[in-house]
């Protein structure tokens, strides 16, 4: 039960790092983020043509990475323990 329970909570601090990371990225490229106005005063589009329709994924995604990657974690952990044992 300890190691299911130590698969769980590395899963979740995976996957905390990885929102964590992707967030920090993006917030950081925001700041960075300078127009070049002048190179681009040439190329006016209209903000029709630049539409772009589709989707985007489900939150629950996340749900199943976090158990599936759980799950990986503890056969790997399990694998560890057979080989460290004694016989």
């Amino acid at each position: 039960m300890k190691t299911i329970r130590l698969a769980l909570l590395l899963s979740a601090a995976l996957h905390v790092i990885y929102v964590v990371a992707t967030f920090g990225i993006g917030f950081i490229r925001t700041l960075n983020y300078e127009p070049d106005i002048i190179a681009e005063a040439d190329n006016v589009t209209m903000l029709q043509n630049e539409v772009t329709l589709g989707t985007t994924g489900s939150p629950l995604i996340y749900v199943f990475t976090w158990i599936g990657l759980a799950i990986v974690l503890a056969i790997g952990m399990f694998t560890v323990q057979r080989i460290r044992k004694p016989r």
